[in-house]
């Protein structure tokens, strides 16, 4: 017993072995840890190398149909990124995306398969006066690249289309978006 009301301990020669035993194995646990973070972190280069993100304007119902070449099918992996409640409350999904000037307040994100087709589906109808107006359904296909973003939105010259944008980096912290190139895309032909 020590004058400060501890206890001294002691080890007898178990007790030592056992505490031998045990900082012998401390660097083999912190090794297995460094191999595990050094896989996980592979494993997420790994998956932003494969993705993409894009942002969904909720102006007009749009549908995303991952490594498709046409809209419309029954395929579980379609995103349904339309004008729901929550997203025009501005709460829809956000995967972190660069913001840029012409944002509106009502979006979701989602990432994406990269190198893979991506089609889109549009359509939209609204009423002004009395006079009501459609636009599609109308497709379009693009490859989205590793790593990068992009926007969609409805388009409008003489007819409307699917306007796809590529993000991209003005200057330090400001970003911009570029028309992409892409197809038109035809409904499936689903039987």
């Amino acid at each position: 017993h020590d004058i400060s009301g501890g206890y001294i301990f002691t080890f007898n020669s178990l007790d030592r072995g056992r505490m031998h035993q045990i900082f012998l194995m401390i660097p083999v646990v912190f090794v297995t840890l460094i191999g595990v973070m050094n896989d996980a972190h592979s494993a997420q280069q790994d998956d932003a190398a494969g993705t993409a993100r894009i942002r969904v304007y909720q102006e007009a119902d749009i549908t995303l149909y991952p490594g498709e070449y046409c809209y419309g099918s029954d395929s579980p992996a379609a995103i349904h990124a339309g004008a729901g409640f929550f997203s025009m409350l501005g709460l829809g999904d956000r995967e972190g995306m660069p913001q840029t000037d012409d944002i509106p307040g009502s979006y979701s994100e989602y990432v994406i398969a990269a190198g893979k087709p991506l089609t889109v589906k549009l359509q939209w109808e609204g009423e002004s006066n009395g006079v009501k107006a459609s636009c599609g359904p109308v497709g379009s296909t693009f490859y989205p690249l590793p790593g990068r973003d992009y926007d969609v939105t409805i388009g409008y010259a003489g007819s409307c289309f699917v306007q796809v944008r590529e993000l991209f980096e003005i200057t330090q912290g400001k970003f911009g978006a570029r028309p992409l190139p892409s197809t038109y895309s035809f409904a499936c032909n689903t039987k």
